[in-house]
């Protein structure tokens, strides 16, 4: 494997203890001991005026004072002496520091001062920090522990996992929790404060790294929004599931984010959308990443969401039933022909038509559990199996267990098992099925959750060339936003126009005679409405009129719109009335919007207008850009969807144009560049089958900063 960036922060050839100490069950003697008890074969010196040996270690007085070349240095002193210590590492030219002070971001703007100067040294003389407020990494794979906790805290369990947690207790606790479980880790690294190493840059690392099959992260903020991404994008291509928990995503937990690791969160609905587009499993607690390694750790992947289960008892076939349905997996039919197999060793009184109940006579007739999980593994109706085992190790558990893991290496198709009973009785056949790579949970729920990571994991990695990660330049710009502070409606359907998004037949007019004039190419019924870039909700000040039925009414409303712009924005400055061909019915009103998030990027949001939208908050969202096919399942998502398909024998609408519609309106976004913050088409009306769609009004809100811009 080339040598990557981080190679020797990792796995280092020499290391220098700074804050070393000879205190028992201190931070610097800890460290120290960390090396001796793991037997690390590279050089260790410490740092310490005090002590010229420490723990059989050469100590200096000094980082300057260490003979040799020096990869890491262990920064373990107090918060006043970081800055020393790292000028230090600079003149001795150490490329990594692995930072365990704390009292820098997390504590306010003074802390934040104190990291920022930090910061700035280590960029001007290229060192790589791990931290500050880091417990540091521990590679498990190579047993080197760069990290004040101590060596009998794990079990050294070595597997594919490459843990980056921002949190360092967070990260011990899912590798203690993993490891309960007997779930084998590469590596965990944490990251703390982020100086100049994210979570996101480990990422990227193991992405790399031929002993990390599976990433695991918790995060409290999200550094940079395309890097995920990208990330994401690269992670499917290879195969290699990220599980993510990302945390900060109530307002309380923004607040708490920022005094623990500084973070700044982000949306929590931006992320989730991030997640479903790059097949980031995204879980909401430590035990569910768990779960979800679990399900990942057995290496299979299902074909598609049709599952077979065979249970122990009745009621918890019909727990499992329930659950899948709510997860939208399905319990499936089994063939004629699986059945008659299930029925060689399968009593004609037990039910054989999924779940497969055989109750308890695995007891008298031990063979008869694993038959029945061979013969589903082989049926071709069946994805998935979920095997119920609520025999503990006292009475045969283990036996059973193996069955599994037999029926397991005869097939590509994940068997989940489920072990009930007291948890003393059943842990060791449960922790036996996972140190053999077979997914064994403690409740229905865990299971079927883990299942359905997997599911929803493989049905994204198959469609994952839908994912574009063209960048805004590969988009060609219809108009630069920048050469204007606000964009009036008529500039908003030109663009609209051009990017073949229907708009109603118009024009501009700058006063009474023109106005007439304009009107003869147009066909009554007509709207009109004010042309101004100081009003952006035109009906707050009188500035819309309709219908309007011939050329007496189009004067009227002309003088009308005029007289209440006057009287409701007197320093609004008009630019004219635009007037439209009116729409007829029948339609659905729908509200189309791009917002820029600021982490992410531009998020589309559709749904119907009115109530549905303002109330019931019925919407539908993706991260941009989107095809039809998604711009499709964006309208089947919604709870109104039935409306637009002849609900009680109402009219058919034209969703296929509508799906069309809102892929134009991605691209057209896209195109934009980065001067605008949000877009809006309300209405855009959705008419009857095969007539297509029609923006009624749009609206594009020109971002601060390029007001400025064109100001200065």
């Amino acid at each position: 494997m080339a040598e990557h960036k981080m190679e020797y922060l990792l796995r280092p050839r020499s290391v220098v203890i700074v804050g070393a100490s000879q205190k028992k069950g201190s931070i610097g003697h800890n460290t120290v001991r960390n090396f001796i008890d793991l037997g690390f074969q590279g050089n260790v010196y410490c740092v310490n005026p005090r002590y010229e040996e420490l723990e059989g270690f050469p100590c200096f007085p000094t980082v300057a004072d260490v003979p040799g070349e020096v990869d890491v240095a262990i920064i373990a002193v107090p918060l006043a002496f970081v800055e020393n210590a790292i000028k230090e590492c600079a003149e001795k030219k150490v490329s990594y520091a692995v930072i365990f002070s704390a009292g820098f971001a997390e504590m306010g703007e003074e802390g934040k001062q104190k990291q920022e100067e930090i910061k700035k040294i280590c960029e001007e003389n290229n060192i790589r920090v791990i931290g500050p407020n880091t417990m540091g990494i521990t590679n498990v794979a190579e047993k080197i522990n760069l990290s004040f906790s101590k060596v009998d805290s794990l079990k050294w369990i070595q597997g594919n996992v490459g843990l980056v947690s921002q949190s360092g207790a967070t990260g011990h606790t899912i590798l203690t929790k993993g490891e309960d479980e007997k779930l084998g880790f590469a590596y965990m690294i944490t990251t703390g404060n982020q100086l100049n190493t994210t979570t996101l840059d480990v990422m990227e690392f193991l992405l790399e790294d031929e002993k990390t099959e599976v990433i695991a992260s918790y995060m409290e903020a999200v550094p940079n929004g395309e890097q995920l991404k990208e990330i994401g994008a690269r992670a499917l291509q290879q195969h290699k599931p990220i599980i993510v928990y990302k945390s900060g995503r109530s307002e309380a937990g923004k607040k708490a984010a920022l005094s623990h690791t500084a973070s700044l969160t982000g949306s929590s609905k931006s992320f989730q959308l991030v997640a479903e587009k790059y097949g980031l499993v995204s879980v909401d607690t430590v035990e569910e990443i768990i779960d979800a390694l679990k399900a990942f750790n057995g290496k299979k992947f299902p074909k598609g969401n049709r599952v077979a289960t065979v249970v122990i008892s009745g009621a918890t076939g019909i727990m499992i039933a329930d659950n899948l349905t709510e997860y939208n997996q399905e319990l499936v039919p089994l063939t004629d022909q699986t059945k008659n197999r299930l029925r060689e060793v399968v009593a004609d009184y037990l039910p054989v038509d999924n779940p497969v109940d055989i109750a308890s006579t695995l007891v008298m007739n031990p063979a008869i559990y694993k038959h029945c999980l061979q013969t589903l593994a082989e049926a071709e109706e069946v994805d998935s199996i979920i095997a119920h085992l609520p025999l503990g190790k006292s009475n045969g558990g283990l036996h059973f267990a193996k069955d599994v893991i037999d029926v397991s290496k005869t097939t590509g198709k994940p068997i989940f098992v489920l072990t009930t009973g007291s948890e003393e009785e059943v842990s060791p056949v449960r922790h036996f099925l996972n140190g053999n790579n077979v997914p064994a949970y403690s409740n229905v729920i865990s299971a079927i959750k883990g299942l359905d990571y997997l599911v929803n994991y493989q049905k994204i990695y198959a469609e994952r060339n839908r994912i574009n990660t063209a960048s805004n330049s590969d988009h060609q710009t219809k108009f630069n936003l920048l050469q204007a502070t606000t964009v009036t409606e008529p500039k908003v359907k030109s663009l609209l126009r051009d990017s073949n998004i229907p708009v109603p037949n118009g024009a501009v007019a700058k006063n009474e005679e023109e106005l007439v004039e304009k009107a003869a190419a147009l066909q009554f019924p007509l709207v009109a409405k004010v042309v101004s870039p100081e009003i952006t909700h035109k009906s707050d000040v009188g500035g819309v009129v309709l219908p309007i039925k011939n050329e007496e009414e189009l004067i009227r409303a002309y003088h009308t719109i005029t007289e209440n712009v006057k009287n409701h924005a007197p320093n609004a400055r008009m630019e004219g009335i635009l007037i439209e061909e009116l729409v007829e019915g029948p339609f659905l009103e729908t509200i189309v919007g791009v917002n820029r998030d600021p982490v992410f990027g531009p998020i589309i949001m559709c749904g119907l207008g009115g109530v549905y939208v303002e109330v019931l908050k019925d919407v539908s969202q993706r991260l941009l850009p989107i095809t039809e096919k998604d711009a499709l399942e964006m309208v089947k998502e919604l709870k109104s969807y039935p409306l637009f398909n002849g609900f009680r024998n109402g009219v058919n609408y034209d969703v296929t144009a509508l799906a069309c519609v809102l892929a134009d309106i991605s691209h057209l976004a896209l195109s934009l560049g980065d001067g605008w913050s949000e877009i809006e088409i309300n209405p855009l009306i959705v008419r009857e089958l095969g007539k297509g769609v029609m923006a009624l009004d749009g609206l594009i809100t020109v971002t601060e900063a390029a007001k400025e811009a064109v100001k200065h």
